[in-house]
């Protein structure tokens, strides 16, 4: 039964946000016993938790670089329309510098996020997602001063320094961000 709930919901959000039109609605109302084409998708996605020492990483790999951090929700509809903006720019340029995080921790909502990182096909970014019971601590670790809402995007530049930014992330400002000019 949660399995049919998570699968309409992401329909819904899907269509809200105008990614899906109703013919395309099949990959997500297949038949519930069987795997859909974005569930065999799904298998792929390779999401790393969030923790310290990752981010630490990360923050060394793009030293020097601009680069994003993207905070999203499965149920939040600007989310998905900033993921399908990412995907747009991903058919421009595919080695973007941006660091995906799903703010999710439920574990209902694993299947979900990787269901909706395949159909935006961002499984080739690098995808991490929090872990349950450090939302939190993973929040203070990203910055101190954002209370959780989403999107909220974080525009890390060459210096290191980070710009923070609730709400939804225009195409044009996170093209002039990510797209590197030839």
């Amino acid at each position: 039964m949660n399995n049919l709930i998570g699968k309409s919901f992401l329909v819904f959000i899907l269509l809200f946000t105008g990614q899906v039109n109703s013919t395309e609605q099949g990959i997500f109302k297949s038949d519930f016993t069987s795997e859909s084409k974005v569930e065999a998708k799904s298998k792929h996605i390779n999401s790393q938790a969030f923790d310290s020492a990752i981010y630490k990483d990360i923050k060394k790999n793009y030293q020097g670089k601009k680069w994003l951090t993207l905070l999203w929700s499965v149920d939040c509809p600007p989310c998905m329309k900033e993921l399908a903006i990412v995907q747009s720019l991903q058919q421009q340029q595919r080695e973007l510098a941006i660091v995906i995080i799903n703010v999710d921790t439920y574990e209902e909502s694993e299947q979900q996020r990787d269901k909706i990182l395949a159909h935006f096909n961002l499984a080739s970014q690098t995808n991490l997602h929090f872990s349950e019971g450090l939302v939190d601590q993973s929040r203070y670790l990203i910055d101190p001063h954002w209370f959780g809402e989403l999107p909220r995007s974080y525009f890390i530049d060459e210096a290191g320094t980070f710009h923070g930014k609730s709400g939804l992330a225009s195409k044009q400002l996170l093209e002039k961000w990510l797209i590197v000019a030839q």
